[in-house]
């Protein structure tokens, strides 16, 4: 699954190819974005499939996009 994150006042954005399940990116980056208001350190950190780890301030992040867990096809389909 690929993870896409937008950045204030940056055109390219970053994405990272995770094998976590999908709904639990979901609940890990909804705690993200609405833990602005604690007194939370304000990051998330995200793994992508080759063991790289990403911290993500969050007073920099736009958006979050988390893409379908499905498997894509590879190849002709008959």
């Amino acid at each position: 699954m690929d993870i896409k994150v937008g950045f204030v006042d940056n055109p390219r954005d970053l994405v990272i190819s995770s094998a976590d399940e999908q709904d639990a990116v979901v609940a890990q980056v909804e705690e993200f974005l609405a833990s602005k208001n604690t007194d939370s350190t304000g990051t998330l950190t995200l793994k992508d499939n080759k063991g790289s780890i990403y911290i993500i301030v969050r007073d920099q992040v736009s958006y979050v996009e988390v893409g379908s867990s499905a498997q894509r096809p590879v190849g002709f389909i008959a």
